[in-house]
């Protein structure tokens, strides 16, 4: 509750800002009073007249709000009564369906087991009859298979028989082949002794004929190949002249050489039957290392007679074997200045001093067809896939050497005053082929070095060595046709020979494979006897097992029956119980609905008697307030009645009285005015003590 200042209730409750009740300075109504003096007894007299009409308005809404609360409490006692008896029912109805709900427990309980003991009797009894069934069966395949038995073994000794004789029939086939057979044995051993040996023969003939055939080519290859190697080169006067010393115009002898040069036809020419082909240059054959060596020397002699020098070269069979030394040594080197590592290994192995070696050397570029490029510890590496080089390739890359030596002023006497044991060799690195002239000091050369002169054959030579060549390739020919013939034939013998032994062969091991699969068909009599015996023995035991068996269907067939009649009492039983239970749940539930029912009209009657019991308090309040405000109205109106009737008496009193009057009756009126303007205070300050509490 807000609790409201005295002053300001004051004020607002008596509201006559000048009345002459302000009888204090302090007082809020005294205060007011004597602020307005226009207020009129009439004001006053309307408000006791309002505050009047709130109180009988309000005690006749109590009054009414009374009698709606005294209907409701009855009202609220008559349905907490009917909320008692619903719960008391409801109550009886759960204690039925608990005691029910047991009887229908016990009874699906025994229906439980009365259905269990019928299925386990059931169980028993189909279990009882499939066994029955299964000896049945069982005694029935044994008598079966008696009789199958017999009829097997029957049949068996009959097929027995007839196999027995095929088997000996066979075998005596197999005998008779057998001892033809080790004649034609006999007879091949010897045809396979001669065909050996025309093999041999024939093969010794072809070796024959080959290296006639290999001679003739190779003689052919030298008589048409000699003109190759007749190479020479017309020098101009101009260069003869400077290198004689008869002229210092250097200029005019090197451009009039390079013309030469130019101009000059090769009998090394591409696409020449003998224009040899290579996949590795430094891989040249015998023939044509010598070929290239007699080329290179021609060459050499032409322009060394021409400009008359008298220093030799000779090749010979040592200064081709360090040719061949050089350029293995150089293809099995890995340093970087290969011809010198190459010059000194090769000299080594031929106790050469390797300063009497000179090289000069030319590069020339092979086909690549491709290339891939690695990366090995820091180190790059190239590897190449090339395709080949013709021996015309090789042979201008030797003139080119030879000429460009020409051509330098300071080198040409290495070809003009060359003088010693001269070989060419051919090398390989990376994409390139090498040609290197080779010269061997004479004096310096040890007494095992070969100094045998290897001479170019003449032109009538080659021809002689063809004319042999072919009468050796001719003859060996014809020996070739009489050994093949005397190989067909042995040839012929061994294979008829062989085929007849194939066929005998066949014919033993068919014969063979078909007296096994005969054996395979004997009928085992023994052991149909054993099976007969056995099964005969076990039938006495099946029979008293299905005996045994068919009882017991009986006896299963029996309980299961007596199980089936107590199911169906149970059962009925159980239908029964359920369906009392079934009411019951109902009776309840209906009970449980009514007592909701019940509750929910308590529950409202309730809530509407707290309602009005509460409008009851709150009325009796407001009131007890506004008797208060009442009597305050009335207090103020008391006091302004009283303050204007003293002041009509002043305002009428006359001039002629006398002064002693005037004064008695003065002091008269001023003291029943202050009189009952005390009694007033009395009550406003009454009255404002009960307002300010008010909420």
């Amino acid at each position: 509750m807000k609790k409201i200042s005295k002053n300001v209730l004051l004020v607002s409750s008596v509201g006559l800002a000048g009345s002459a009740f302000a009888v204090t300075n302090t007082h809020p109504v005294f205060a007011a009073s004597n602020a307005s003096k226009k207020t009129t007894v009439a004001n006053d007299q309307a408000k006791v007249k309002s505050a009047q009409k709130s109180v009988n308005q309000t005690q006749s809404k109590l009054t009414q709000v009374q009698n709606d609360l005294n209907t409701a409490n009855k009202d609220l006692a008559q349905k907490e009564t009917e909320l008692a008896n619903a719960k008391s029912t409801a109550e009886a109805a759960n204690s039925k369906v608990a005691a029910t709900n047991k009887s229908n427990d016990e009874a699906q309980s025994a229906l439980k087991q009365a259905q269990a003991a019928t299925d386990s009797a059931n169980s028993d009894y189909q279990n009882a009859v499939k066994d029955s069934t299964d000896k049945q069966k069982d005694l029935t395949d044994s008598q079966n298979k008696v009789t199958n038995l017999e009829k097997q073994l029957t049949d068996g000794e009959k097929n027995n028989n007839d196999i027995k004789q095929k088997v000996t029939e066979t075998n005596n086939k197999i005998s008779d082949n057998q001892k033809t057979l080790s004649g034609l044995q006999q007879e091949k051993s010897k045809s396979d002794a001669k065909l050996a040996s025309a093999q041999s023969d024939l093969a010794e003939m072809k070796q024959k004929a080959d290296s006639a055939s290999q001679a003739l080519q190779t003689a052919k290859k030298d008589l048409s190949s000699a003109t190759s190697t007749n190479e020479s080169l017309t020098l101009p006067q101009s260069y003869i002249d400077y290198v004689t010393g008869k002229s210092t115009d250097w200029d005019t002898a090197k451009k009039d050489l390079q013309d030469v040069v130019n101009n000059h036809t090769y009998p090394f020419t591409d696409g020449d039957e003998n224009d040899t082909v290579y996949d590795d240059p430094a891989a040249l054959s015998e023939s044509d290392q010598k070929r290239l060596d007699f080329y290179v020397k021609s060459l050499i002699d032409s322009v060394k007679s021409q400009v008359g020098s008298t220093s030799k070269l000779t090749i010979t069979d040592g200064s081709l074997e360090f040719a061949k030394r050089y350029t293995q040594e150089y293809q099995n080197s890995n340093y970087v200045f290969r011809k010198y590592n190459a010059i000194k290994s090769a000299s080594s192995i031929m106790g050469l001093d390797e300063y009497a070696v000179t090289g000069y050397d030319i590069a020339a570029n092979r086909q690549v067809t491709s290339r891939s490029i690695s990366i090995i510890n820091g180190y790059i590496y190239n590897s190449y896939e090339f395709g080949t080089t013709k021996m015309s390739e090789i042979a201008k890359a030797a003139f080119d050497l030879v000429t460009q030596e020409l051509a330098n002023p300071t080198d040409y006497n290495n070809i003009i005053n060359n003088n010693g044991y001269f070989s060419v060799a051919v090398t390989t690195q990376d994409d390139k082929f090498y040609v290197c002239l080779l010269t061997i000091n004479p004096a310096n050369v040890p007494s095992h070095f070969n100094t045998n002169e290897v001479v170019k054959p003449s032109q009538d030579e080659l021809a002689t060595a063809v004319q042999k060549s072919q009468a050796d390739s001719d003859q060996a020919n014809k020996d070739i046709e009489s050994a093949q013939s005397t190989f067909d034939q042995a040839q012929a013998e061994n294979q008829k020979l062989s085929q007849e032994i194939s066929d005998l062969q066949k014919k033993i091991s068919d014969g063979q494979s078909s007296v096994a699969s005969l054996q395979k068909q004997l009928t085992d009599t023994a052991k149909l006897q054993s099976q007969i015996k056995e099964t005969k023995d076990s039938l006495p035991a099946k029979e008293a097992a299905l005996q045994a068996a068919n009882e017991k269907v009986q006896t299963t067939q029996s309980k299961l029956n007596d199980c089936k009649t107590a199911l169906a009492a149970a059962q009925k039983e159980a239908a029964n119980t359920q369906s009392n239970l079934d009411k019951v749940k109902a009776d309840a539930s209906s009970a449980q609905q009514k007592l909701q029912t019940a509750q929910k009209v308590y529950d409202e009657a309730k809530k509407k008697q707290e309602k009005l019991t509460s409008s009851v308090a709150s009325l009796t309040k407001k009131l007890a307030y506004e008797k208060k405000q009442l009597a305050h109205a009335k207090a103020v109106l008391a006091l302004a009645q009283s303050k204007n009737a003293t002041t009509k008496k002043k305002s009428t009193k006359k001039s002629t009285k006398k002064a002693t009057t005037k004064k008695t009756t003065k002091k008269a009126t001023k003291k029943k005015v202050a009189k009952k303007v005390k009694k007033a205070k009395k009550v406003v300050v009454a009255s404002s003590k009960f307002t300010a509490n008010f909420p």
